[in-house]
């Protein structure tokens, strides 16, 4: 069963607070949603490093996608 993954990419960690992404992935474990999150980091937002990653709540109201 896959689920939903929400990480988190800054393109700095130090102060002041560095700007920030969001984006989610899918996949079965963490550390495959940790590889995916970085192949979409190293094509899309070169030099960006993941901050943080969690599981999604797979009972949340989902968002509507139009």
């Amino acid at each position: 069963m896959k689920h939903e993954w929400n990480v988190v990419i800054v393109n700095r960690y130090d102060l002041p607070r560095a700007p920030h992404k969001e984006f989610q992935v899918s996949s079965k474990n963490l550390l495959g949603a940790t590889m995916k999150a970085t192949h979409k980091i190293k094509k899309e937002h070169i030099g960006w490093k993941i901050k943080s990653v969690w599981r999604l709540d797979p009972n949340r109201l989902k968002r509507d996608v139009s």
